[in-house]
């Protein structure tokens, strides 16, 4: 079957990193697979045919693409105007959104094309029944997936300089803590030559982020790359994630890294508690305390055993929020 899947981008949410798997793993299934979104904000790495529009493309112009490419079945990631697109040609779609999401621009015939969906795809936010009105008798919620990669420890990217390596995701703002991240790591890397951070991330606070780094001589053990490196080989080749947020942040990125088999480290904010059980599979640190983060980080550089046992309590969050299911939706008839 040939498809087109299309991940939406918007601020609140990227349909990138379920969309790009998604995509994958129905390549890796046997069936041609078209990866289309938004100009500038796909990735190249992913070993996939991409087409890009711009933000303000029309149904009608998807459309064309659509007949073009002899689309058999489409598959949104927070991209309406692609589900319109299918019901102007008439092709079998399935839409996912997290719950109670909220476009940038209201698109009033939203119920009207989501009632001729395949499958409505919700992931939960809440606890409370799925609201059938606004996403149609087709809808059904499920478990934010984790996506996942095995770990290996050889074909380390170039970023990774070391023999160690750290691995933290987020936006470079002032809620994602990476200047706490920084203070700790300054008091770590002089006692750890052979372990090197990597930030990977894009934001306002990337310049005071660097002078926090040239203050504490950080040059030779710390990196900040692009939030559009490739995350996912990156965690397979890491040996701890960190996520220092202040504030619920890279919360599906922390679930990926444990259940890429990944010790990890994270502040205690809402949503990381639920996955992280301090001790068990993972470490909780107090919001920007600093000591706690370096103390947290640096028992876990000397003690190879205790990332190991981390890291196999934290693997079983796949199947706790298995992509395998998630799929099954997306893949049915």
């Amino acid at each position: 079957m040939k498809y087109v899947v299309y991940v939406g981008h918007h601020k609140a949410f990227s349909g990138l990193r379920l969309g790009v798997r998604l995509a994958q793993n129905l390549a890796w299934n046997g069936n041609e697979v078209v990866l289309a979104g938004t100009k500038g904000k796909l990735p190249d790495y992913t070993g996939l045919r991409t087409i890009e529009f711009t933000a303000a493309a029309t149904a009608k112009k998807l459309a064309e693409m659509l007949k073009k490419e002899g689309a058999e079945k489409v598959l949104s990631l927070t991209s309406l105007p692609i589900c319109e697109a299918a019901v102007l040609n008439k092709i079998p779609f399935v839409y996912c959104e997290p719950e109670n999401f909220k476009e940038e621009k209201a698109v009033k015939n939203k119920k009207t094309i989501l009632k001729k969906a395949q499958k409505v795809v919700v992931l939960a936010q809440t606890g409370k029944p799925l609201d059938k009105k606004t996403y149609g008798a087709n809808a059904v919620r499920v478990s934010n997936p984790a996506v996942w990669v095995e770990h290996l420890n050889h074909h380390r990217p170039d970023c990774f300089k070391k023999e160690n390596n750290i691995l933290a995701f987020g936006k470079l703002t002032k809620t994602g803590g990476f200047d706490v991240l920084l203070k700790a790591w300054a008091r770590l890397a002089v006692l750890h030559p052979s372990w090197h951070l990597t930030i990977v991330g894009d934001g306002p606070s990337k310049t005071s982020l660097k002078k926090l780094i040239e203050k504490n001589n950080l040059f030779s053990s710390t990196e900040i790359i692009p939030a559009a490196s490739d995350l996912y080989n990156l965690m397979s080749c890491a040996d701890i994630y960190v996520s220092p947020a202040r504030e619920e942040e890279a919360l599906s990125e922390l679930l990926d890294a444990m259940a890429s088999k990944l010790p990890v480290v994270a502040s205690r904010v809402k949503g990381a508690e639920a996955l992280v059980k301090h001790g068990v599979n993972g470490l909780l640190v107090g919001v920007d305390d600093e000591k706690n983060l370096a103390d947290s980080l640096d028992q876990l550089m000397v003690d190879w055993g205790k990332r190991v046992g981390l890291a196999v309590e934290a693997s079983h969050l796949r199947e706790r929020y298995p992509f395998e299911a998630f799929m099954a939706f997306f893949e049915q008839d």
